[in-house]
């Protein structure tokens, strides 16, 4: 009996350590709270945990703005939970630019091809590459969107995350078996970007605590 009372509490002691808050963890909800409902003045007020409104917090906070941010609901409870996941540089623009001689638009597509990467190389575990395919059943739409798709590799430069390829109408198929088989030529396949938009409206949200933003939601 004397045992089992002894590792009892060796447990309690080893639970109690372990549920000590590091020095340098994250203040509660509650802490944070009670700090927003204190009466202190801030530089800059966010209403609104999405990824805009976590993101401006971000930005102010490190920019030695004392900020606050409050939101209704959940973080990331709206828009910003329900995009297409994507990261991409926009290959329709890039055809724009082309087509219409548009240097404003092939900036556009740089720079958003930089922050895909960007994206990519510092949040790796919320985001990755994925392949598109592009089914083509017009002949000649094959060396058109082959070429169009070579310039958007080209001009991610070595930020290009794989190469694009051609695969035939067998390969298509056996890939995607619902695809219209009727005409069908092959397919392009290219990549770009995919990442997990709630999880990243978070991992922004935490970092703006962390460098000192009062962030809290569920505030009604």
């Amino acid at each position: 009996m004397k045992d089992y009372f002894a590792v009892r509490t060796a447990h309690a002691d080893k639970l109690a350590e372990l549920n000590k808050r590091p020095p340098n963890a994250l203040p509660s909800r509650k802490e944070i709270v009670d700090a927003l409902k204190n009466g202190e003045e801030y530089d800059v007020l966010v209403i609104g945990g999405g990824a805009t409104g976590a993101g401006v917090a971000l930005d102010s906070q490190t920019r030695g703005l004392k900020t606050a941010l409050v939101e209704l609901d959940d973080f990331s409870s709206g828009t910003s939970s329900r995009s297409t996941k994507l990261i991409h540089g926009g290959v329709r623009y890039l055809q724009a630019a082309i087509m219409k001689a548009d240097y404003e638009q092939y900036r556009m597509v740089k720079e958003a091809l930089f922050e895909r990467a960007n994206l990519l190389e510092i949040a790796p575990h919320l985001s990755g590459p994925l392949p598109i395919m592009l089914p083509i059943y017009k002949l000649w739409q094959v060396p058109y969107y082959w070429i169009g798709i070579k310039c958007y590799d080209l001009v991610s430069g070595r930020r290009v995350l794989k190469n694009s390829f051609f695969i035939s109408k067998s390969k298509a198929m056996e890939r995607f078996p619902m695809l219209k088989s009727e005409s069908l030529k092959g397919a392009l396949i290219y990549y770009d970007g995919t990442h997990n938009d709630a999880r990243m409206n978070l991992a922004i949200v935490l970092t703006a605590i962390r460098h000192g933003a009062k962030v809290s939601c569920q505030m009604h």
